[in-house]
């Protein structure tokens, strides 16, 4: 089965056939970001395209020292992929197999879970709690059978996350119980995090030999078209995910955006500052609602509608805004995607619209 990116192909099975005649969807689906990339990384892109002849080999190491001289580690500890996709998919591969089981949240990002099913792997899914966070004890519990434990945060479908010390204490408990197992942390929307002590666990993976951590272009970059994304961790642990890795993953379009993206050091602050505002503005709409919002640090939120998602997003697409897919076994929930301030304005009547009918 070909691969498919992180939001694609679920996207695809759960969406109605048709879309309202003559309008333009708001698209608010698969937590794409609205404003695209910034203008360095456009002008990148526009002349990369001179390129296109040319394979990427050619720029061979340049993105892993972009990406390393931003995250102030060496080149060494980067591997990069086709999106976080490719990273995660062959975390599966190498850490798994007919023995070791993957340990997952659900909901989370289901294609690690899906490719480990596929390979006829053992998956062990984890609810997540009645506040949507992942249950650290009973994914704990699970280790000693596991090669590989997969947790996003901030967690996609969720959007809620835990801060650094609660990742700590679990990465140190799980290692001390298992002498083999290797703990994915999922990083795509760390960038969008304000507040609560949640940042990055990239010290976590550059001092153990059995961590990694998971980054995206696709999200506060605007280049989920581009499939651009890298991992991080010690040398050897990425050289046992890079004998998975197809060659020359990172097309020679994507990595000159990416390193002009990487350039702009104000990207981040702005694009935060951007989204922060948006969603602000949607989660009060939606409270005002009667919606109950958990607290978001990424692109979208997770919102309890209070009636089935599937029939709210159904409405939704036929005025013309698209919301999330079904995440059982959260059924009244809905994800919903942050856009760019007047996309939320126009949702947000439409959900209002709905919601009172």
């Amino acid at each position: 089965m070909l691969a498919r990116g992180r939001e694609a192909g679920a996207w695809a099975a759960s969406q109605p056939a048709t879309s309202p005649a003559g309008t333009s969807l708001i698209r608010l689906d698969s937590n794409e970001n609205a404003a695209g990339p910034c203008a360095a990384s456009v002008k990148a892109i526009a002349e990369a395209t001179q390129r296109s002849h040319v394979y990427p080999f050619r720029y061979d190491g340049v993105l892993e020292a972009a990406i390393a001289k931003r995250q102030g580690v060496s080149p060494a500890n980067v591997l990069t992929g086709c999106g976080s996709s490719e990273i995660l998919l062959n975390a599966v591969l190498a850490f798994t197999d007919e023995r070791r089981s993957l340990i997952a949240p659900v909901p989370t990002f289901e294609e690690p879970a899906r490719r480990a099913r596929q390979l006829g792997r053992p998956v062990h899914d984890v609810p997540v709690g009645a506040d949507l966070q992942v249950d650290l004890d009973a994914m704990a519990r699970l280790v000693p059978d596991a090669g590989l434990i997969f947790l996003c945060n901030p967690n996609n479908p969720t959007s809620v996350a835990l801060p650094l010390d609660r990742i700590r204490s679990f990465v140190t408990d799980a290692l001390a119980r298992s002498p083999d197992v290797v703990i994915l942390l999922d990083e795509a929307y760390i960038e969008y995090a304000d507040g609560g002590g949640v940042v990055s666990a990239l010290p976590l993976a550059l001092a153990s030999p059995r961590v990694l951590v998971s980054r995206t272009f696709s999200k506060m970059y605007g280049m989920a078209g581009l499939r651009v994304g890298y991992a991080m961790g010690q040398p050897a642990l990425l050289q046992r995910l890079a004998a998975w890795s197809l060659p020359m993953s990172v097309n020679t379009i994507g990595l000159h955006g990416a390193i002009a993206a990487l350039e702009d050091t104000g990207l981040e602050a702005r694009e935060r500052a951007r989204n922060a505002e948006a969603r602000a503005f949607t989660v009060q709409r939606l409270e005002a609602l009667g919606a109950k919002v958990p607290t978001s640090h990424a692109n979208f939120v997770m919102a309890d509608i209070g009636r089935d998602c599937i029939a709210f997003r159904d409405a939704c697409r036929a005025q013309g805004v698209a919301v999330g897919r079904p995440f059982p076994p959260l059924s009244n929930y809905s994800r919903i995607s942050i856009g760019t301030m007047a996309e939320m304005r126009t949702a947000c009547d439409v959900f209002t619209s709905v919601l009172k009918a």
